[in-house]
């Protein structure tokens, strides 16, 4: 009789231990649960951080290529214009000097030209394979740090473990992992910061490998052009034209033709009829005298 007390209390020992495991069993989802937003916010934040990545990269790409259609333009406007002045000293030769020796020259100017053409594309077929090369550089070394980040796990923690023999382990891990998911989006964006900078500045080094083969081909099409200016004067026996004055000629001011001054009209002398008629002098006629009024002193004595 004494060992049924000892097995009920064991029973319920073991009963309140399990149901104490079980209650951290269910603390595992608790804190599964905690995860979940943290681990959306993550790849969200994530997701936003690559894709202004994505923006800033593809800026960076605008401005070079505004960049090298601006020095292209700058060197072909170089070439066409030493191209006219190397043609206006050839067309601007005199009828005595051998025109078929001068349709040579012409040749020539038109053939280096072609070639500064082809040297040209050349330096841009250059940069066309090293553009496209780092943008596909970019945006792998971008995808990795993403993949990096959202396809981090969250049950990887389960592995290895049963969540009814030890919960709390598992609740342990899942913790841990929180924390570090709350810590990694600071990190992306420096990443992301610093990989968009390394590829501004390797297509600086591209632009600078384009500006110097531009400069190079320009160079050897102006030694060309010199060229053809010396074989102008030594073989067709030509001479060189003075420089090209740029400054537009002025027109001759005509001088003001003098104006005779305004004559005044002459002053009319009225005629006979005309004349003014004469005043008539007004005749005085004399008054009678008129005789004086009586004073009323007077009027009054004779009355006495």
């Amino acid at each position: 009789m004494k060992a049924f007390p000892v097995a009920v209390a064991l029973f319920l020992g073991v009963l309140s231990i399990t149901q104490a495991q079980r209650e951290t069993s269910l603390r595992v989802i608790d804190a599964l649960r905690e995860l979940h937003p943290a681990y959306k916010e993550l790849r969200d934040v994530v997701v936003n951080a690559v894709a202004s990545a994505k923006l800033n990269s593809s800026e960076v790409v605008y401005k070079f290529n505004v960049d090298i259609a601006s020095r292209k333009e700058s060197f072909m406007q170089t070439a066409i214009k030493s191209e006219a002045n190397v043609l206006r000293q050839v067309d601007g030769q005199p009828t005595s000097v051998d025109t078929s020796c001068l349709g040579f020259l012409r040749q020539s100017v038109d053939v280096n030209m072609n070639l500064a053409g082809v040297s040209f594309t050349n330096c841009l077929n250059n940069v066309d394979a090293s553009l496209s090369s780092e943008i596909v550089r970019v945006y792998n070394e971008l995808q990795v740090n993403e993949t990096s980040f959202v396809n981090l796990s969250v049950y990887d923690v389960f592995r290895g473990q049963n969540v009814f023999v030890n919960p709390q382990t598992i609740v342990d891990r899942l913790v841990e992992k929180l924390s570090s998911v709350q810590q990694a989006p600071a990190e992306l964006t420096q990443e992301l910061s610093q990989l968009v900078d390394a590829f501004e500045g390797r297509l600086g080094d591209v632009r600078a490998a384009y500006t110097s083969c531009l400069t190079m081909n320009d160079q050897l099409l102006q030694t060309t052009l010199q060229t053809v200016l010396q074989q102008l004067q030594q073989i067709c026996l030509g001479a060189l034209l003075p420089a090209a004055s740029t400054e537009e000629p002025t027109e001759g001011t005509e001088e003001p033709v003098p104006t005779d001054p305004a004559t005044e009209p002459a002053t009319e002398v009225p005629t006979e009829s005309e004349a003014p008629p004469a005043e008539v002098e007004e005749t005085e006629v004399p008054s009678e005298p008129q005789p004086e009024p009586s004073t009323p002193g007077a009027a009054y004595g004779m009355v006495l």
